[in-house]
C-alpha cells in the first residue's frame, strides 16, 4: 500500500482567504461570526448571526479573471480560490487523476414562503449553482494550469450532510493508498448562507438565535444551537513517493478513514453513540493507531445540546478513561458550521496544528456542563506535542465520518 501525502491546501473562510491568514486568526482565538440582521435578512429575522466569508477584497480565482464578477457563482469563487492556492506547489504538466469535491446543489424553497415571507430582505448573492457545474470549473482550473484533463467517471461529487468533506477525502484517500490513483483534488465548498438555508434551519430547530460573535459556544453549557458559516476548503493528495519524486512539500498524512451509519433518525444521532464509536474506532484501525497514541481530536462539535453531548459520550465510549488525557478542540466556536465544507476546513486546520505542533482553542467556552467534561482547550491556543489528529464529522441522517491525520515529519 502507499503512503498518502497532503502537498497542497488552500482555504476560504470566515476568518479570512488563503491559509496564512486562516491560520493566524485560528490560533489568535479570533470569531468569524458577525451580525446579518438588516442586510443578508430582514431585520425581525430570528436568526442573527452567521460566519460569513468577507466579500471585500475576496476577487475573482485567476480563472476567472476575465468574467464579471456579479455573474460569478459565489461556490465558484470559494472553490476557485482555494483550489488555486491549493495548486500553488502543483507545476503545470503535473498529471491529476481524480477531484472528489463535497458540494450541495441549489435548493427551490418555494415551499417555505409562507415561514419567511415577512422576514426576508434576500439583497445578498445567492447560490443556486448546482454542484455539478462547480465540479466542471474545477476541472477547468485543472485544465487551464495544464494538469491534464481529469475524466467523468474520475469526477465525483459527494453531497451526504455534514460528513460530505470526510467522505470526499476518505475515499480519495483509500483509492490513493491502493494504487488506484496517483494523485487527486480534494475537498468541499458551501456558499449557501442565504434566508432561505437559514429558515430552512430554523425551522428544524437547530441554529441557535443567540446575538453576537460568541452565539457558536461548543460545548459549553449555554450553547444553544449552531451557527450557519460558509467558506470552502481544497488539498491536493498524492503517493509519497510521487511528491518525493517531484520535489514537492509534504505538508502532512493521511493515514485512517472511516465511514458508518447510525440507521436511527434523520436529525439525531443514537442515543448510545454506537455509530460515533464505530466510526472513531474504525479510523484508528485504518490508520493503525492504537488508541492511546492519538494526540488530539478535531470535534465535530457544532454547538447544539445534542450533537456536543453525544459526542462527548462516543470519545468516552471509544477511549475510556484517556479520553480526559485527549485534547477536544471545535474549529465551528470560530467558523460556525459550514455543512458539506466543514470537513474540508477543519483537516486544513488540523493539519495547521500538526505543523504548528499547537491547539487551536474552542473559543465561546464559559459554563462548564457535566454532560461535556473534557478538555476542549477553553478560549485561549497552547502548544502541545502533535502527531496524530482525529477530525470527526457527524451527520444528519445519522452519517459518521472520521479521518486520521499524521503530522508531516513524524
Amino acid at each position: 500500500m502507499h503512503e498518502v501525502v497532503v502537498t497542497g491546501y488552500g482555504i476560504v473562510s470566515a476568518l479570512g482567504v488563503g491559509v496564512p491568514e486562516f491560520c493566524r486568526r485560528m490560533f489568535a482565538g479570533d470569531s468569524g461570526i458577525s451580525g446579518i440582521r438588516g442586510a443578508l435578512v430582514a431585520s425581525n429575522f430570528p436568526v442573527a448571526v452567521a460566519a460569513l466569508v468577507p466579500r471585500t477584497g475576496l476577487g475573482q480565482p485567476r480563472s476567472l479573471k476575465n468574467s464579471d464578477a456579479g455573474d460569478t457563482p459565489t461556490s465558484w469563487r470559494f472553490a476557485g480560490l482555494a483550489t488555486e492556492e491549493a495548486m500553488a506547489s502543483l507545476p503545470s504538466e503535473v498529471m491529476v487523476d481524480a477531484i472528489v469535491y463535497a458540494t450541495s446543489d441549489g435548493v427551490n424553497f418555494d415551499l417555505l414562503k409562507d415561514s419567511f415571507r415577512n422576514f426576508v430582505v434576500d439583497t445578498f448573492d445567492w447560490d443556486s449553482t448546482r454542484s455539478e457545474t462547480c465540479l466542471e470549473f474545477i476541472r477547468s482550473i485543472l485544465e487551464q494550469n495544464g494538469n491534464g484533463h481529469v475524466p467523468d467517471e474520475s469526477v465525483i461529487s459527494i453531497n451526504n450532510a455534514c460528513v460530505s468533506s470526510n467522505q470526499a477525502i476518505g475515499i480519495a484517500f483509500h483509492r490513493i493508498r491502493s494504487g488506484q490513483w496517483t494523485r487527486a483534488v480534494v475537498g468541499g465548498v458551501d456558499a449557501r448562507c442565504n434566508d432561505h438555508n437559514l429558515m430552512n434551519f430554523h425551522l428544524l430547530g437547530a441554529l441557535s438565535t443567540a446575538e453576537g460573535s460568541d452565539a457558536s459556544s461548543p460545548f459549553s453549557k449555554n450553547r444553544s444551537g449552531f451557527v450557519r458559516g460558509e467558506g470552502a476548503a481544497t488539498l491536493i493528495l498524492e503517493t509519497r513517493q510521487a511528491a518525493e519524486a517531484r520535489g514537492a512539500p509534504v505538508l502532512g498524512y493521511v493515514v485512517g478513514y472511516s465511514a458508518t451509519s447510525d440507521a436511527y433518525r434523520l436529525t439525531q444521532g443514537r442515543t448510545d453513540v454506537m455509530g460515533a464509536a464505530k466510526a472513531i474506532s474504525l479510523a484508528l484501525e485504518d490508520a493503525g493507531c492504537a488508541p492511546e497514541q492519538l494526540s488530539a481530536i478535531s470535534a465535530h462539535g457544532t454547538s447544539t445540546l445534542i450533537n456536543d453531548s453525544l459526542e462527548t459520550a462516543a470519545i468516552k465510549k471509544m477511549f475510556g478513561l484517556r479520553a480526559y488525557e485527549i485534547p477536544v478542540v471545535s474549529l465551528k466556536s470560530q467558523l460556525g458550521h459550514s455543512t458539506v465544507a466543514a470537513g474540508a476546513m477543519e483537516a486544513v486546520a488540523s493539519l495547521l496544528m500538526l505543523r504548528e505542533q499547537k491547539l487551536a482553542p474552542t473559543i465561546n467556552y464559559t459554563h462548564p456542563d457535566p454532560d461535556c467534561d473534557l478538555d476542549y482547550v477553553p478560549n485561549v491556543s497552547r502548544p502541545a506535542f502533535l502527531n496524530l489528529v482525529l477530525s470527526n464529522n457527524f451527520g444528519f441522517g445519522g452519517q459518521n465520518s472520521c479521518v486520521v491525520f499524521k503530522r508531516a515529519d513524524a
